[in-house]
């Protein structure tokens, strides 16, 4: 008696531990990855430490999405970004532009840039609209003129402006003396400013004066369904405040905070 009933426990304690390798092994099947292509450019997209801004903000919304598992391939150009979307070796794609045709469907605006003026705080320059920058130094990223509006534009003088390449070599044009100001990127500047070699320089030692409106990108997707969960998941991590907290805690650890 006692051995058939040590033997029913051993069948029946089989049998759950088979059905849960079972209902494991289908929750696993369940989670769909998705291939995304990140940029290139930090601290937006930080390759080494699967991290940056845009990175934390896409793995807080996944997190809500328990169904897919999100595949970051870092280090695409914008433009490599959307061939490969469009030849299908990516399932969705960061950071695309309002102005770019591309097939996709599109999450609700979602990325924020933020472009600001940069002056050192010494200068005690006062910048509030976009005639204060008449007559001063001023370095800025590629394609600023088109791209921060016609009144920017036919305010600067080509002899006083200089658009560089790489975005995280302002700081040290600024800081050097070389401009007056800087214009672009602010998180971009204050990452830089961090990371600068025989330059101690502090985010308390710049005043960021803000002249342009944000600027928002998405994310693209080729699954419909997945770019609806996405829409609704993001309205989830923006209402719990989550969203700005991930732009908050990079300001912190920019020192931006203790000015």
């Amino acid at each position: 008696m006692l051995g058939s009933i040590s033997k029913l426990l051993t069948s029946l304690l089989l049998l759950i531990l088979l059905s849960g390798q079972y209902t494991w092994a289908n929750d696993t099947q369940d989670i769909q990855p998705i291939r995304i292509a990140m940029g290139n450019f930090e601290p937006y997209f930080i390759e080494d430490s699967n991290s940056g801004i845009f990175t934390e903000l896409i793995q807080a919304v996944f997190s809500q999405m328990p169904e897919y598992k999100p595949k970051f391939i870092f280090g695409y150009s914008n433009r490599r970004a959307w061939y490969d979307f469009k030849q299908g070796n990516i399932d969705a794609v960061s950071n695309l532009i309002d102005s770019v045709k591309l097939s996709a469907c599109r999450s609700d605006r979602f990325f924020r840039f933020r472009d600001v003026v940069i002056s050192k705080a010494s200068s005690q320059f006062t910048i509030r609209r976009v005639s204060d920058l008449a007559g001063k130094k001023i370095v800025t990223f590629q394609g600023a003129k088109g791209f921060l509006g016609d009144e920017f534009a036919n305010t600067v003088k080509p002899e006083n402006y200089q658009e560089i390449a790489e975005q995280n070599w302002q700081a040290k044009v600024l800081y050097s003396g070389n401009a007056d100001l800087s214009i672009g990127d602010m998180f971009t500047f204050l990452y830089s400013i961090k990371r600068m070699k025989k330059i101690t320089a502090k985010a308390s030692d710049f005043v960021f004066h803000d002249l342009f409106p944000p600027i928002y990108s998405r994310m693209g997707f080729h699954d419909d369904v997945l770019c609806a969960r996405f829409n609704q998941a993001l309205k989830i991590i923006k209402k719990s405040g989550e969203y700005e907290e991930i732009y908050d805690n990079y300001l912190r650890s920019f020192d931006y905070y203790k000015n």
